[in-house]
């Protein structure tokens, strides 16, 4: 079946990508991203996801340089091995970007008064992320800009309502580049008949 194979392409080629061209990704496109994210299944059909789309950049740099030094802090205390070493490398570096210098950044919102909100919204946040890499739109979720939760004057720079928290941060923009495909490990897989 066709588009079956299209689906499977999609989950198999996607790649967070941490390299962007400098392009603006026009409404239009972002549009159809949100659309596909919204059309992720939800707890009780509440559908408890709201979007807030962010391309000035000076507002994205002002998030990183506010979550740097908390990320920096987290990992000295966390094992430093492989990727947290490198991460933690890179982190502090003058002029590192958590945004990866992406042209823009999407914050789905989840609501606090429902159970299941977070796994609604990264469901809704993984369908975003393949239907940009069905279109040729690089994402990547970056989970340490949650922390402008903590600061109550980037919350309402972010325009986040109250009732309301960060559950996927997610740059994207137009690939600069086409990571290769991680090794995956083999699932550990319990069959009960």
């Amino acid at each position: 079946m066709k588009g079956e194979n299209e689906v499977i392409n999609a989950i198999l080629n996607r790649r967070s990508i941490r390299n962007y061209r400098d392009e603006e990704v026009p409404d239009e496109e972002i549009k159809k991203l949100i659309n596909a994210g919204i059309h992720a299944p939800s707890a009780l059909a509440l559908q408890p996801w709201s979007f807030v789309v962010i391309k000035d950049r000076t507002l994205m740099n002002k998030v990183s340089d506010y979550a740097k030094p908390i990320v920096i802090e987290s990992l000295k205390k966390a094992k430093t091995g492989g990727m947290t070493k490198k991460y933690l490398e890179m982190v502090g570096e003058e002029g590192f970007s958590i945004f990866y210098n992406a042209p823009h950044l999407l914050l789905i919102l989840g609501r606090n008064d429902l159970l299941y909100s977070d796994i609604d919204c990264s469901l809704c946040a993984e369908n975003i992320m393949l239907a940009g890499a069905s279109l040729g739109i690089g994402t990547c979720w970056i989970g340490s800009a949650k922390t402008a939760e903590n600061s109550p004057e980037l919350m309402a720079e972010l325009k986040i309502p109250d009732g309301c928290h960060i559950v996927a941060p997610i740059i994207f923009g137009y690939r600069a580049e086409e990571p290769e495909t991680p090794v995956k490990n083999p699932p550990e897989i319990v069959w009960l008949k």
